[in-house]
């Protein structure tokens, strides 16, 4: 297992993380194995979002090194391949093991830099019909250039349209965005004698202006 220099605790979470990913990413380039290490990173994310007794197990410090070790050898031995177990057992020995999610992450934005994808999520009120979703997949295929991993989900409170999350980019469509733009132009644009008294508009008389 690839050590990692310079992780120090004076690093930020995120950075520390990102450190370990990308050693991660670049030993499984290595073994031609960051295609399945990425698919079963997943499926290891699920099992702990699943799992709060998992999540409070990797993130007690007092628990020993050796006892996690050897759970995380007795879940996921069978089910990843050799490198990401050793992978988690490096992240027990060096206290690592609260970062693992964030750790998820950051391979998966590495991943998807080194095999060209992009990341999207798409937000709607209702459930978008299939057609729609593969034609929404293609025009940002061909707006993008890289294969595009979606992320399909449904908000009710959107209310209409469709919403696109791209990294920290929101590319807003829905009626709830409509609509708030509209009750600011109204707030801005409104006449000056429509005056709100006790929450109520006061409208001009025919003896006004």
């Amino acid at each position: 297992m690839q050590k990692l220099h310079g992780t120090t605790d004076r690093m930020s979470p995120l950075r520390i993380a990102r450190r370990y990913a990308t050693a991660l990413l670049k030993m499984a380039q290595e073994q031609g194995e960051h295609d399945r290490i990425y698919d079963e990173l997943q499926q290891l994310r699920a099992v702990i979002q699943s799992s709060s007794e998992l999540r409070a197990f990797l993130r007690n410090p007092i628990i020993r090194s050796e006892r996690k070790r050897a759970v995380l050898d007795e879940l996921f031995r069978s089910r990843v391949h050799p490198l990401l177990l050793h992978f988690l057992f490096l992240l027990v020995d060096k206290r690592r093991e609260a970062l693992l999610l964030d750790i998820i992450t950051a391979y998966e934005e590495l991943y998807f830099q080194y095999t060209d994808r992009l990341a999207v999520t798409v937000r709607s009120a209702i459930p978008l019909p299939e057609d729609l979703q593969e034609r929404l997949i293609t025009a940002l295929h061909e707006r993008t250039g890289k294969t595009i991993v979606p992320h399909f989900q449904v908000r009710p409170e959107l209310l209409g349209g469709v919403q696109l999350q791209i990294g920290d980019t929101i590319i807003d469509g829905t009626l709830r965005h409509a609509l708030k733009r509209l009750h600011q132009h109204l707030l801005q644009n409104i006449p000056a004698h429509w005056s709100s008294h006790s929450g109520q508009v006061s409208l001009p008389t025919n003896h006004e202006p």
